[in-house]
């Protein structure tokens, strides 16, 4: 069920991923800085949506305090990119500027890749445990349609954010191939993640919290620190906010409709 559900979630990001071959590849600096906008917009709705409010409920659930262990995981998932951030710096020198998609992809794509792949993996482990829970309960329909919808709505909430992943790689020089072939890996962590998270259920549940405010802080950190100096790059800086607005209207809804 868990590897059922998950997969169902991985080809939704796949779709998104799939607009890359229905885009131009040098597209305009305007058109660049809407979908960094819009990026960042899918970002952090999801990040509030998807895993700080879910993890604060989570953590009320287990009988943990909410606003200290959300924030505690919170912080750590900003560390982690902190220290990735300084790693990337010594690694690209200062070299921030890409011709070929072969040889070296921005540190800032590069960031976003990092930071989606990590929040893919307490997406999936929450599948897994829905999936684990009405696995283990047969004869409980609410807990069986519970776990369809749970997978249903992170599924259709990955749509964007495979796009989010795939489309800036098209400015940084990757064929399309490429660009759909990074952005399908990845979400290639969540049914693995799914699976795991089903086999080992029992240990797992009372460290979601922490796994979900991770990956919360992973993505705000990048769309603080990349994606929002990216977008408002150039003259017609409101171009970006508007792709960013978008793509946070877009997240929400899908969050709050199918939440």
């Amino acid at each position: 069920m868990a590897l059922a559900g998950s997969a169902f979630t991985f080809m939704i990001t796949t779709l998104g991923a799939l607009n890359v071959f229905f885009v131009k590849k040098n597209m305009g600096e305007s058109i660049q800085r809407i979908f960094l906008g819009f990026a960042g917009g899918v970002m952090v709705a999801a990040s509030i949506w998807s895993l700080l409010v879910p993890g604060i409920e989570t953590a009320e659930k287990n009988g943990q305090i909410g606003w200290i262990v959300v924030p505690g995981g919170f912080l750590l998932g900003v560390i982690f990119l902190l220290i990735t951030d300084r790693l990337l710096e010594k690694r690209y020198s200062g070299k921030n500027e890409v011709r070929e998609c072969t040889t070296r992809i921005r540190k800032d794509t590069l960031m976003l890749i990092i930071a989606m792949t990590v929040h893919n993996i307490p997406e999936g482990f929450a599948v897994g445990l829905a999936c684990a829970l009405a696995g283990a309960n047969p004869g409980d329909a609410g807990l069986l349609s519970g776990a369809f919808a749970l997978s249903l709505g992170i599924g259709i909430q990955n749509y964007p954010e495979g796009t989010a992943v795939a489309l800036p790689l098209i400015s940084e020089g990757c064929d399309r191939k490429k660009a759909f072939g990074i952005g399908v890996l990845s979400a290639a962590v969540e049914p693995l993640a799914a699976v795991v998270a089903a086999l080992i259920a029992g240990c797992i549940s009372r460290i979601i919290p922490v796994f979900l405010a991770f990956a919360a802080g992973t993505m705000i950190y990048v769309v603080v620190e990349e994606l929002i100096p990216q977008a408002h790059m150039g003259e017609k800086d409101n171009i970006g906010t508007l792709g960013f607005i978008t793509g946070f209207m877009v997240m929400m809804i899908l969050d709050v409709a199918l939440g």
